[in-house]
């Protein structure tokens, strides 16, 4: 019997231990993050401006958006790895700043967190630019796992095409 409680006090040490690392590190879509709410514009959408040089200097029209703070230098599209790629199959556009456009408040955020990649954060949006995901600590890495919360968003035909170009251990 002492020997079943303390194999039974393990396993569950281990399973505490195993959801606190998920919890922690997985990121979770929430309604309102500092300044950035559910519902709101979003930073970037259709025709907007970029500071790019001329052809890619105004966001393309997509099926959604991606902008991601506080992780790549400056990218967009597949130069921000797979993410990019992933999010280019799936007709979105993705694009990641890690200097943000103002030195004013900007969307609430600590802007110093966000230029030293201390604080970073993945903002989802729908073809007409207003914002569906926001998911605070995340970074482009993540941005296959978050599109899985939005299937709204894409054609169910092309994310099962999509998904086959992605590692195995990311299905």
């Amino acid at each position: 019997m002492k020997f079943f409680l303390s194999k039974a006090l393990i396993a569950a040490l281990v399973i505490i231990t195993v959801a606190i690392l998920v919890l922690w590190n997985y990121p979770f879509n929430v309604n309102k993050y500092k300044g950035i709410t559910l519902g709101m514009d979003a930073p970037e959408k259709g025709g907007d401006h970029m500071v790019w040089a001329p052809p890619d200097d105004s966001v393309p029209s997509s099926s959604f958006y991606v902008y991601v703070l506080g992780d790549e230098s400056m990218c967009f599209g597949s130069m921000c790895g797979m993410g990019g790629y992933f999010t280019e199959c799936l007709n979105g556009w993705l694009s990641g700043v890690m200097q943000l456009p103002t030195q004013e408040d900007y969307l609430g955020l600590d802007i110093a967190k966000v230029e030293s990649g201390e604080m970073s954060i993945v903002i989802v949006s729908d073809v007409v630019g207003k914002v569906v995901g926001i998911y605070p600590g995340a970074r482009v890495r993540n941005v296959p796992f978050i599109l899985r919360n939005h299937h709204d968003l894409i054609d169910a035909e092309r994310w099962r095409m999509c998904s086959g170009i992605l590692p195995r251990w990311w299905k």
